[in-house]
């Protein structure tokens, strides 16, 4: 059984088949960390100021999308009794994946994947693709939401 899971989303997919993957195998022990990375070119500190918010407004929208998906991922897991946090770092996708990871101590990394065709992965890297790569545990990879 899993106990530490870490969970990837991102905010452009349906993410309910994702997060029906990972009530199903949370254990009753199990933590799992919700992550939603910012991108670090309009990334807003958590406590940024009300100024900093209106010079920014690119970066305010997506940390409160970003927000509001991990309220509503936390949520949507707790009702079906599966303890979660929610993790909002700023950087590259998939070595926030993988560092985080590492840090928590992940046995297991559930993320979603875009089906992308083959010229779509040479002009925007697959973050499932790198994930899988360089991961320091096993990934399972959801299909359904993509």
């Amino acid at each position: 059984m899993f106990t530490t899971l870490l969970v990837a989303l991102d905010g452009g997919r349906q993410h309910d088949p994702l997060l029906d993957l990972v009530a199903h195998v949370a254990g009753p022990r199990s933590l799992v960390h919700l992550l939603c990375v910012l991108d670090p070119e309009f990334a807003l500190p958590a406590d940024a100021s009300d100024a900093d918010r209106r010079e920014y407004p690119a970066a305010a929208r997506q940390r409160a999308k970003a927000e509001g998906l991990l309220q509503d991922a936390t949520a949507q897991l707790r009702e079906r009794g599966v303890d979660a946090r929610s993790l909002l770092p700023a950087g590259d996708p998939g070595e926030v994946i993988s560092a985080q990871a590492r840090e928590l101590g992940a046995d297991l990394i559930v993320i979603g994947h875009r089906h992308l065709s083959r010229l779509q992965r040479l002009l925007d890297s697959s973050v499932a693709q790198w994930t899988l790569d360089h991961a320091p545990c096993p990934v399972l990879v959801e299909t359904r939401g993509g």
